[in-house]
C-alpha cells in the first residue's frame, strides 16, 4: 500500500515538473517567480537605469563632443523602449 502512494506521489511530482507552468515559472529554495515577469522588469529597470545615467551625464558634460555622445546614447535607449508606430 505504501509502495503505491509513493508511486503516485512520484507520478505528480514528475508531471508537476513536467508540465507547461513550471516551464515558466522560476523556483527557488523560497521563492517562486514568473519568468517572463522577472525578464520584463530586469529590462526595463537597467533602460531605465541608462536612461538617468545618460540624462545625468548630459547635463554635466561641458564639451560638445560628450553631449553628443550623450545625446545619441540616450536616443537610442529611447528608440529601444518605444515600440515601432504602425498605421493601422
Amino acid at each position: 500500500m505504501l509502495n503505491i502512494q509513493e508511486k503516485k506521489e512520484e507520478t505528480l511530482e514528475l508531471e508537476r515538473t513536467n508540465s507547461e507552468y513550471s516551464k515558466n515559472v522560476w523556483r527557488s529554495c523560497c521563492l517562486r517567480c514568473d519568468k517572463q515577469v522577472v525578464q520584463y522588469i530586469t529590462k526595463y529597470s537597467i533602460l531605465v537605469g541608462l536612461m538617468f545615467f545618460f540624462s545625468y551625464e548630459l547635463h554635466v558634460s561641458e564639451t560638445c563632443e560628450d553631449k553628443n555622445l550623450f545625446v545619441s546614447l540616450l536616443t537610442f535607449v529611447i528608440g529601444v523602449c518605444c515600440p515601432n508606430p504602425r498605421i493601422s
